[in-house]
């Protein structure tokens, strides 16, 4: 387990705990998530790889179909499950809201980082600018190989395309300034799921079956309350 796994986010570290769970972890419960995050509750999604967001007050157990979540609400943990889609924490120091995204290239497609920001605007009037973006380890270029990327994903440009692989981290780079989140409030995990399988759970790098049964990394956070 990672403990505050990005620099970008350690000055908020008596408001905001992350943690990132890799192989090494399983097999890993909610429960034991919830322990580690020292949390009162828990959400967890029916992730469908899709565009809905959601904003949470209270625990839920993998029973809504969302590929996104936001709080307010101090001592409620998020977490996504996620093997090599993109998932990303997302902190709004000014209002205290913090949420979590699973963008896997259908995620990507469905648009699911731009319904996120709509939540965050109609629920907290939170701009993307206001925001800090942090994405932790995902397929890489190399990895990320389709066979008929322009089918596939029809709405990309295929700009984004070299050859059979699709460069997923920079579409969704791309849509998250776009929106208007701060390069200099940007910082992702370098490391690929699939080149590192020995660190990390990889449906392309040959976990398929474990990952099928629930075995995945998890990325995991937190609010303390204000003082």
């Amino acid at each position: 387990m990672r403990k505050q796994p990005f620099e970008i986010l350690r000055p908020f570290t008596q408001n905001l705990s992350v943690s990132f769970f890799e192989k090494e972890d399983a097999p890993l419960s909610d429960d034991i998530v919830r322990e580690h995050l020292h949390a009162q509750g828990l959400t967890a999604l029916h992730q469908v790889h899709g565009s809905r967001a959601i904003c949470v007050r209270k625990p839920t157990s993998r029973i809504i179909q969302a590929d996104a979540l936001a709080t307010d609400v101090p001592g409620l943990a998020l977490t996504l499950r996620i093997a090599d889609c993109q998932s990303f924490i997302v902190y709004a120091p000014s209002h205290h809201v913090v949420g979590l995204i699973h963008a896997g290239w259908r995620g990507l497609v469905a648009g699911v980082i731009p319904s996120f920001f709509r939540l965050l605007k109609e629920e907290w009037q939170i701009r993307p600018e206001e925001t800090i973006v942090c994405s932790a380890p995902s397929l890489c270029l190399a990895c990320s190989r389709f066979t008929d990327p322009s089918t596939e994903l029809p709405t990309i440009r295929p700009d984004y395309f070299s050859n059979n692989h699709v460069d997923l981290r920079a579409i969704a780079k791309d849509q998250l300034f776009t929106l208007g989140v701060m390069p200099r409030s940007f910082e992702r995990m370098s490391e690929c799921t699939c080149c590192d399988p020995q660190a990390y759970w990889s449906y392309r790098g040959g976990d398929r079956d474990a990952v099928q049964k629930g075995m995945t990394n998890m990325l995991a956070c937190v609010l303390s309350p204000l003082v």
